[in-house]
């Protein structure tokens, strides 16, 4: 049974529009945060955006660099090389996106 096959039986069983009650629309859910961390998957993805996640990841990545000097823990430093690997990529994205027009 596909999802046209269920959106139809949903149809059918819902009241009429008249007759229902105004409900807030449904926010839609992701499946989990990895995805997230994906540029090239990101749904409405703009150049400021990719910017913000590019800064945001770079400021994570000094914070644990940074931690990692102070609690002369080595296991920080792998957690801050990976955020900047992200930091690098979220920033090559944003680059190669047209100034704040939609990737898809």
């Amino acid at each position: 049974m596909g999802r046209r096959s269920r959106a139809r039986e949903r149809e059918r069983a819902a009241p009429p529009a008249a007759a229902a009650p105004q409900a807030a629309p449904a926010a839609t859910r992701r499946r989990g945060w990895l995805p997230a961390l994906n540029p090239f998957k990101f749904r409405q993805l703009t150049r400021s955006r990719a910017r913000a996640g590019a800064v945001g990841f770079g400021v994570l990545a000094l914070v644990c660099m940074l931690l990692g000097w102070v609690l002369d823990d080595v296991a920080w430093y792998s957690s801050a090389v990976l955020l900047a690997i992200l930091a690098v990529v979220w920033g090559l994205t944003s680059t190669l996106l047209r100034k704040d027009d939609p990737s898809s």
